[in-house]
């Protein structure tokens, strides 16, 4: 049929209509990129029947390079015939043919592919998807449930209700995150943290760009592990612990190498003693700024730095009232319990009452505060966040969140 008109067919993404040939195959061309720039789960282009004349018959034929990404090749729908002698849908020239599944493309992290499914009219099968290299973000499967899929790129602010000198104080913790599911199982498979600040009623505890710089190559959570599953109209979330060390070398005093350890924070300590005043072996100088411990400035009704090393685990999860409603792409922050235990000893006050350490108000609802921006870093709440330097990053997901106080 001369001048017929192309459409997209939308299996799990969209692709992308690329030209239609008069009296000939017509092919679509998946989306080069993809949905995460090399591992993501775009599908393979559609071929779309050929229009025969004279009772000949040309089928397209799909999937083919997929120059990209996809996870599944496409399927070549059958050729049809306008001539009196055609041949039957599915049975002209040849065949539609699940072409071979593209490899994903090198950039933001590829995952496997799953198998490609057959073509329709007896094409044969594609082959597994290849891996994409470098970066992050990507997925390599798909989730269960689309309205419940975590895949892509995240912002975070963990805040936490501690007591010092009798004084309840909100710790904010800011992070970077990328996250990908597949099925129900989530996995951090970028992150890194983004600053501290404690807001109390009588002290405000802040860190130097020095310190945040330094932080950032620490408590790399990549690889933590979560789950995410659909309840009716909400999804919920439940993740795995994970210990950090501030101040110390972090490969000695982390309970186990996976970082999830069910021990408490004594059973560790018992173990694994934090460097003390006067016992200061494992610590480090995070800022190289001639003191162990990690720099905290102290401002309010006591002044003055604060060089502790720190110990503590965190584990987030939803629960009545902290639900996460499903949906495919999240506008609204999503809010999320959060537990932890910590112990910080304090290596070098300035202050006689700036050496007691914190430790966790029970009563409080501590919260983890997720901004989604986008499946990849083409979205432009992601280019909006990301800059050049991850420290500058960081800077920009604290102004997009700032420090608050919870009771």
């Amino acid at each position: 049929m001369s001048g017929s008109r192309c459409k997209t067919i939308a299996a799990v993404m969209v692709v992308l209509l690329a030209a239609c040939k008069s009296g000939g195959d017509t092919v679509l061309t998946p989306d080069p990129m993809g949905i995460a720039a090399g591992g993501g789960r775009q599908v393979g282009g559609t071929g779309a029947a050929g229009a025969g004349t004279n009772g000949s018959s040309n089928s397209g034929t799909g999937g083919g390079s997929g120059s990209g990404s996809g996870v599944f090749a496409g399927t070549g729908a059958a050729g049809t015939s306008t001539g009196a002698s055609g041949a039957a849908a599915g049975g002209g020239a040849e065949a539609g043919m699940g072409g071979k599944n593209a490899e994903a493309g090198a950039g933001q992290a590829g995952g496997g592919g799953m198998a490609a499914p057959a073509g329709t009219g007896g094409g044969t099968a594609g082959v597994m998807a290849t891996a994409g290299t470098g970066g992050t973000a990507g997925g390599n499967a798909m989730a269960n449930d689309p309205m419940c899929d975590f895949t892509g790129i995240w912002i975070g602010k963990q805040v936490t209700v501690s007591e010092a000198i009798g004084l309840p104080q909100s710790s904010n913790n800011w992070y970077y995150l990328e996250f990908t599911q597949a099925g129900t199982a989530v996995q951090v498979s970028k992150h890194f943290d983004c600053g501290i600040e404690v807001r109390g009623d009588a002290v405000t505890v802040t860190v130097t760009r020095a310190t945040t710089q330094a932080l950032l190559t620490h408590n790399i959570q990549t690889g933590r592990k979560a789950t995410l599953t659909k309840q009716g109209s909400t999804c919920a979330f439940e993740s795995a612990r994970f210990w950090s060390i501030r101040g110390a070398e972090e490969a000695n005093f982390i309970p186990n190498p996976t970082r999830d350890s069910q021990d408490s924070v004594v059973q560790v300590e018992a173990r694994l003693p934090l460097p003390a005043a006067g016992k200061t072996s494992g610590a480090v100088d995070t800022e190289n700024d001639g003191q162990l411990g990690v720099a905290f400035q102290v401002a309010g009704i006591l002044t003055g730095t604060r060089n502790s090393v720190q110990r503590d685990w965190t584990k987030w999860f939803t629960e009545t009232g902290y639900t996460i409603p499903a949906a495919t792409n999240w506008t609204q922050d999503v809010v999320i319990r959060a537990d932890f235990d910590n112990q910080e000893n304090v290596l070098n006050p300035t202050s006689g009452l700036l050496v007691q350490g914190s430790m966790p108000k029970q009563a409080s609802k501590h919260v983890l505060k997720l901004r989604f921006l986008g499946r990849d870093h083409s979205d432009p709440r992601v280019t909006a966040i990301v800059k050049a330097s991850d420290i500058e990053t960081c800077y920009a997901i604290q102004d997009a969140m700032p420090a608050e106080q919870l009771e």
